[in-house]
């Protein structure tokens, strides 16, 4: 089986291919925006390193979010590009998930944290024990520290990872100073291989994705934010010219 997966849910772009006999991983540092112009030669780059062909693949699998906006849009829309060329299978796999599965055990709490700008966080909180799957004590959320605190009571340990697992971990700190709270800034170098552990057993409990899913963002967009904006500002004009 021939299996490519890519995270490109923040700034740093991770793409990895696993056939019978080659496996690469590449982890690219920069700028979602960079996602576009890297993605695509880095998958032709490492097929190529493979010997084989896009048309090769079996498994396609990509985080679906939350995270970048841009970023998941990127990732995942290029796959659905491969996927729709050569009849791939196309499995999506939540962000925080394969952040917490990156960790190998952990006897506690896992929370998984992306930057989700204007003082937000995309958290998510797993228990992970070794040789098993990570599994999601509470939906991921978009929010800030205090919103874990009735869901991480019950637990003495907590680990925190992610990329921006350093800057949260210092604010759930100042909130729980009781609590025994450590960071892993490293694992989540490691998302490729998590990715595939999570999509292969997702491919066969779910199967492949359906043809309509689309990332999950938890929240809008600025541009869907100020459309809306936009029209409550006309349709308040068009009623008071009315009245």
């Amino acid at each position: 089986m021939n299996i490519l997966v890519t995270d490109t849910s923040s700034l740093a772009l991770s793409v990895a291919l696993k056939t019978d006999t080659f496996f690469e991983q590449r982890l690219l540092e920069g700028r979602t925006v960079q996602h576009s112009e890297r993605l695509v030669p880095t998958i032709v780059e490492l097929c190529k390193n493979a010997g084989i062909d896009e048309k090769d693949l079996d498994v396609l699998a990509c985080t679906r979010g939350p995270g970048s906006f841009t970023g998941l849009r990127i990732g995942m829309a290029a796959l659905k590009g491969i996927a729709f060329a050569n009849g791939a299978k196309l499995v999506s796999v939540s962000t925080m998930q394969t952040l917490a599965q990156c960790v190998n055990s952990f006897d506690g709490a896992v929370v998984s944290v992306l930057d989700a700008k204007k003082q937000r966080w995309y958290l998510g909180v797993y228990e992970k024990h070794e040789g098993q799957l990570a599994k999601a004590i509470t939906n991921d959320i978009d929010g800030c520290e205090n919103d874990l605190i009735p869901v991480l009571q019950n637990y003495s340990k907590v680990l925190v990872t992610g990329p921006d697992s350093l800057a949260f971990s210092e604010k759930l700190k100042a909130i729980m100073p009781n609590k025994d709270i450590v960071v892993d800034c490293t694992s989540h170098r490691l998302a490729c291989y998590a990715l595939m552990d999570l999509a292969l057993n997702q491919l066969e409990e779910k199967g492949a994705d359906d043809i309509g899913q689309g990332p999950v963002y938890l929240r809008k967009s600025d541009a869907e934010i100020a459309l809306e904006e936009r029209k409550a500002k006309e349709s308040a004009q068009t009623n008071s010219k009315q009245n």
